[in-house]
């Protein structure tokens, strides 16, 4: 799918594309081949990787899926141990 314009990106990805085309022109101006080692900033103040921009956050549907299920598996856990107790008692 081919993006038509710029505004249909989020600004994450705004500042992630802008970050990365920072660190391709100074990767470009200084000769360097060795992209993985290439200093960006990523529009904070932060100079990090290529990768750090996109390393340093997971994803708001992982981190809530992972907050859930282990919710949802302490709370499980939490009626078999009850089951157990009270059928422990009979």
């Amino acid at each position: 799918m081919a993006i038509r314009n710029r505004t249909e990106l989020t600004e994450s990805q705004n500042a992630a594309m802008a970050a990365i085309a920072r660190a391709a022109d100074e990767m470009a101006r200084s000769g360097k081949d060795d992209t993985s080692k290439a200093d960006w900033n990523d529009g904070g103040g932060k100079s990090s990787g290529v990768l750090g921009f996109v390393e340093d956050k997971a994803p708001r549907g992982l981190v809530l899926r992972v907050f859930l299920y282990v919710a949802v598996g302490h709370v499980f856990a939490a009626f078999i141990y009850l089951l157990f107790t009270l059928g422990g008692e009979g």
